[in-house]
């Protein structure tokens, strides 16, 4: 156990994702993706989960639905995703797809990462896999023991 809280596991892990997330950022300006870090993520899930709605979207993300409609709303309005009302049970709900404009630079700017993470990774994949396992583990039990909700 660390001495200190500065020294502690969770501080490094929250420092290095606010540099990581600042650092993503740079990378998306320096390239002109047309598209903001978290726009991105959005159409990641949406495309790993086709016809997705809102409320688990925001889910995944850990944003409001409040936070994921503004996103989404730029998403339409740059015509990267359609939002269609459908029926599921007794309520409407608005199913999300992306369209082929947004399938094209969905993918454009997914090779680009790709290809930068291949450049410039300095941890070998199978330690990547591994660290990637423990992340999800570590979220997913702090979600749990301190009920943390995302609304």
């Amino acid at each position: 156990m660390a001495e200190h809280f500065t020294e502690s596991l969770l501080y490094e892990l929250a420092l290095t994702s606010r540099v990581l997330h600042e650092a993503m950022a740079c990378c998306f300006k320096q390239k002109n993706f047309p598209l903001t870090p978290d726009e991105y993520v959005i159409l990641d899930c949406i495309y790993m989960n086709p016809n997705v709605i809102q409320m688990d979207l925001a889910k995944m993300i850990l944003k409001g639905r409040a936070h994921t409609g503004k996103f989404l709303k730029s998403l339409e309005a740059k015509n990267y995703i359609t939002r269609t009302p459908s029926q599921r049970g007794s309520k409407i709900i608005m199913k999300l797809e992306i369209t082929p404009l947004g399938l094209e630079i969905y993918r454009n700017i997914s090779e680009e990462i790709e290809l930068y993470m291949k450049r410039t990774s300095i941890i070998p994949k199978s330690k990547i896999d591994e660290t990637i396992s423990f992340l999800k583990t570590l979220r997913e039990d702090a979600i749990s023991r301190y009920n943390i909700k995302f609304d």
